[in-house]
């Protein structure tokens, strides 16, 4: 093995990373803080492999990565669909405190955990409410903590996401979205 094969590797690694991020549809600024690679590169990129093929389904997104966490507690399926990745990531040992996550960028190995955490939501939903730009903000938000956290239904005591500076009835989206009775008949069933 000659000494240039680990830089190869890891260079691919990286273009690999950016060609999933790009068939996910993310933004330019989200595909270079995971990839590290400039943005006429991912631009390059996009065009080699996506722009002129027929029957192109990717599109390219335009403006500014989102960073608020509004669209993830605006109502119980968005809650829903939050804690849905929020539980991928927990597989995927995202929230782990030994992986580094932060805006100023991460390790290919993270950003290929983010990916398959990502395509394991869009396989359990057919309309996917949270885009990969928005599943990167969330995990950003749920590993800073500070308006966004994980806390644990009083009904029935599964992990969901919650605003962490609202009042909240500690309400998992599920028991939320149930109809009045079947919350009030949960206590009969066996834990």
């Amino acid at each position: 093995m000659r000494a240039t094969d680990n830089r190869y590797r890891a260079e691919r690694e990286r273009l690999e990373l950016a060609l999933d991020l790009i068939r996910f549809e993310a933004r330019t600024g989200t595909i270079r803080t995971l990839t590290g690679l400039s943005d006429d590169r991912i631009r390059r990129l996009y065009s080699s492999y996506f722009k002129h093929r027929p029957g192109n389904a990717v599109r390219r997104r335009r403006g500014r990565t989102p960073s608020q966490v509004g669209l993830f507690v605006k109502s119980p399926r968005h809650r829903f669909h939050a804690t849905t990745l929020a539980v991928n990531f927990q597989a995927q040992r995202l929230l782990s405190p030994d992986v580094h996550v932060d805006a100023r960028g991460i390790s290919v190995a993270t950003g290929q955990r983010l990916c398959r955490a990502y395509a394991a939501y869009v396989a359990m939903h057919r309309e996917a409410l949270i885009s990969i730009e928005w599943a990167w903000n969330l995990l950003c938000s749920l590993r800073a903590g500070d308006e966004l956290c994980i806390s644990h239904c009083r009904d029935c005591g599964s992990a969901y996401v919650r605003d962490a500076l609202a009042l909240d009835d500690l309400q998992c989206p599920t028991c939320l979205m149930l109809p009045v009775h079947a919350v009030a008949d949960r206590g009969a069933l066996p834990a």
